[in-house]
């Protein structure tokens, strides 16, 4: 089962700002990153985007070796400080890389991959960073089986189940974002009438936990400190 964007020059306005958004956020948490973790990365323009707009290394991850051509044509001399790893997340030896990032990232790759596998995305993050963004379409505004049902997605996520898979793979806290739809991009805090959900997962004191989901209910900065 796959979907992937395979023209680098084709991409979806709303896959480049979530991206565009993870820059920004990881330039929140730390001035000057050195090494990004992008699992699940597919042509690798959003591992483009890290490499370019943090000035870092990155570490980009996908199993497809297709995907890898597209990279090595488009994006592999403009970016020498990416390195694309053609492997299946869930074999590949965490020792071979290295013991720690300064965030992990995983976009439009969750909902592709069976359910059971969710959890171990969640847990590469979480034995590898402090700091972890990941998106989902959010399943209590946009249900997986309501038409047109997209058959190349598994499942789409509720914010309470993004917020569990963090908490076991060792996130003490999570900041939710949201894009209204695919036309409607721009990111903005919070859940509401948001298609896709974007969760921000750290450890305790490396960041304040914005919009939190307490009771199945979304608290924001203002309402925990009421």
């Amino acid at each position: 089962m796959v979907e992937r964007i395979m023209d680098p020059n084709n991409i979806r306005a709303d896959h480049l700002e979530r991206y565009n958004f993870a820059v920004k956020k990881i330039k929140e948490f730390i001035k000057q990153p050195s090494d990004i973790l992008d699992v699940g990365c597919g042509i690798g323009y959003g591992s483009y985007i890290l490499h370019n707009m943090l000035s870092c290394g990155v570490d980009c991850i996908d199993k497809s070796p297709v995907a890898h051509g597209v990279f090595l044509e488009s994006f592999a001399k403009k970016s020498p400080g990416i390195n694309y790893i053609v492997e299946d997340f869930t074999k590949i030896k965490t020792d071979r890389l290295p013991a720690s990032y300064d965030a992990v990232v995983s976009f439009e790759f969750i909902e592709h991959i069976p359910p059971n596998l969710a959890q171990s995305v969640f847990d590469l993050a979480g034995e590898k960073s402090n700091l972890f963004i990941c998106s989902s379409p959010n399943e209590r505004v946009r249900p997986h089986q309501l038409p047109p049902v997209n058959e190349f997605h598994y499942k789409h996520y509720t914010p309470e189940e993004f917020e569990d898979m963090g908490r076991q793979a060792g996130f003490d806290d999570v900041d939710f974002y949201c894009q209204t739809s695919g036309k409607h991009y721009e990111v903005r805090p919070g859940l509401e009438g948001g298609k896709f959900m974007i969760a921000v997962f750290s450890k305790q004191g490396y960041g304040y936990p914005k919009n939190k989901i307490k009771g199945g209910v979304l608290e924001t900065q203002e309402t925990m400190m009421s």
